[in-house]
């Protein structure tokens, strides 16, 4: 009984959720408070950085900008790094100069983060 109570809630959220934004792309983390990295190093390297990379756990696709910031402190990370984090608190602009130890963060426009991240990801070298 508990379980169907629980699944005609959940259904009737993702009705409620789809007819207040019938445009928006319905995306599960962006309803669970998920937070994903789109992080490169380097000018010359459009690849997306894997976890371990980033030097997180391999099941560490949440990341936050407090979380990138606690990153870069402690773990005295070397590489450049520019990118996007998208996710349910909005979106940001990251660059990390691992010579100065500054990181530069630019809120992204409400709504647009998809959109400049897939051109991000088009256009980085």
């Amino acid at each position: 009984m508990l379980t169907a109570a629980a699944v005609a809630l959940l259904a009737a959220f993702v009705v409620w959720g789809v007819r207040i934004s019938p445009n928006r792309p319905f995306s599960w983390g962006m309803y669970s408070g998920s937070s994903k990295g789109y992080l490169w190093s380097g000018p010359d390297d459009a690849t997306v950085l894997p976890p371990h990379r980033l030097l997180i756990a391999p099941s560490g696709h949440y990341l936050t900008v407090p979380d990138l910031r606690n990153l870069l402190a402690e773990a005295g990370f070397g590489m450049p790094l520019r990118g996007l984090i998208v996710g349910s608190d909005g979106g940001w602009q990251v660059e990390y100069d691992p010579v100065r130890h500054r990181l530069r963060l630019a809120r992204l426009p409400a709504g647009q983060e998809l959109r400049i991240l897939a051109d991000a990801l088009r256009t980085a070298p």
